[in-house]
């Protein structure tokens, strides 16, 4: 054999406590890996809406739109001169408006009070 095909091989002596605790590091590693696609994978999904989808989506005018952004009810992005959403957000919106006729719990009770006054920002405050 020449010198170039040779390959050697060093040999790594560790205590058992050791090499687990070296494993046990390298799947650490491995599940913040997994979770951190996980995480990007969910982001790249998400769909971004327009004024007028959101609008449609909402059941509001161009104005309560414009309310939502101006209290931070609903959160937007500029693109330029547009305003774009994401789905998610305008979902947890229309959620936090919702009326549940049957809904008998003092809780609940109060949250509708709160969204029917157009009080809905003391929610997020108390919760």
């Amino acid at each position: 054999m020449n010198d170039k095909t040779k390959s050697e091989m060093n040999v790594i002596m560790m205590e058992k406590s050791d090499f687990d605790k070296l494993v046990g590091r390298i799947e650490a590693i491995a599940e913040h890996i997994r979770k951190s696609e996980k995480v990007k994978s969910q982001d790249r999904t998400e769909r971004w809406l327009s004024s007028e989808e959101a609008m449609d989506i909402l059941g509001v005018s161009p104005r309560t739109l414009q309310r939502y952004r101006d209290t931070g009810r609903i959160p937007f992005y500029k693109i330029g001169k547009n305003c774009r959403y994401r789905l998610s957000d305008v979902e947890r919106a229309l959620e936090m408006c919702s009326i549940d006729a049957g809904e008998k719990s003092p809780d609940g009770l109060r949250r509708q009070y709160l969204v029917r006054t157009g009080k809905i920002s003391e929610i997020s405050k108390d919760t």
